[in-house]
């Protein structure tokens, strides 16, 4: 049993680190402070949910099309966000907290509030491979997890342009002095978000109903996990998104669901007690 439950919390554990990335990326890199992120993974949820119900198309061929949205709306963020003034993490929660109510709305407008669910059988069928239980769903969401995180690594870390992004997040004046462009690499850094939320919203879409005003529990996600985390550091948010998924499964059964969000606010609380600088961070000079 403890073996299925291990492979459960890394299973959801990945997912969250697939919801968080794109929250990470983006404050890194420009210190926007996104508070419409978990709206933005709903919406694409239910881009996912209106072509598999309305134009029965096939789930997989969802992703290129909710990708292809939220890239769009992305862009017109950016747009807003580049009109912000100093103090830039400020003025973005306000500016964003906004967009989250525009969005909300917009979703409850458009799609009430009926709770949706992208139903794919094949995803809630069970296996089991010696002594570990799994559905097929839990399997699909570790895997493009997995790889998605495996590709973001490659990008993150081996190219020309993974180095930019990362001496940007670092120090964004140090690496205009460097010759680097911070404001193509805070646009591109919206262009990344918005296809790591492109791909959560269809897989959150059929792990979790879809509701208009469930955003905000996604966007406290994403920013638990920064914390987590620490600004800039991809490796300390696999390990905190396996940390948070880890203790969501076992707590659930240990105490039950209930005790799920308790026990992710006391670790939040204990590491920005003894850890403020996330779980790989240190204090800078």
């Amino acid at each position: 049993m403890w073996t299925t439950v291990l492979v459960s919390g890394i299973s959801i554990g990945s997912f969250y680190i697939l919801i968080a990335l794109g929250f990470a990326l983006i404050f890194g890199v420009t210190r926007y402070f996104n508070l419409a992120h978990g709206e933005l993974v709903v919406l694409a949820g239910y881009v996912a949910y209106w072509l598999w119900d309305v134009y029965a198309l096939s789930f997989v061929l969802t992703f290129p099309v909710a990708i292809l949205v939220l890239f769009l709306i992305c862009l017109g963020l950016k747009r807003l966000f580049a009109r912000l003034t100093e103090p830039l993490e400020l003025n973005s929660i306000v500016l964003s907290f906004g967009m989250a109510i525009v969005i909300q709305n917009s979703m409850l407008f458009l799609f009430s509030g009926n709770y949706r669910l992208i139903r794919i059988p094949f995803l809630n069928k069970n296996f089991h491979f010696h002594e570990v239980y799994m559905s097929y769903g839990q399997l699909t969401l570790l895997l493009l997890s997995l790889i998605v995180i495996f590709l973001l690594y490659i990008l993150m870390y081996r190219t020309y342009l993974g180095k930019a992004l990362r001496a940007t997040i670092q120090d964004k004046e140090a690496a205009a002095l460097a010759g680097i462009n911070v404001t193509i690499m805070g646009t591109f850094a919206f262009c990344l978000g918005a296809v790591l939320i492109g791909l959560a919203g269809p897989l959150y879409g059929c792990t979790h109903y879809l509701y208009p005003s469930t955003g905000h529990e996604v966007t406290l996600l994403a920013i638990t996990i920064t914390i987590f985390a620490g600004v800039g550091r991809l490796s300390g948010i696999i390990l905190a998104g396996w940390i948070l998924g880890l203790a969501e499964s076992f707590t659930v059964i240990l105490c039950g669901s209930s005790w799920r969000e308790m026990v992710t606010a006391l670790l939040l609380l204990i590491l920005l007690a003894f850890k403020p600088y996330g779980i790989l961070g240190n204090r800078e000079p």
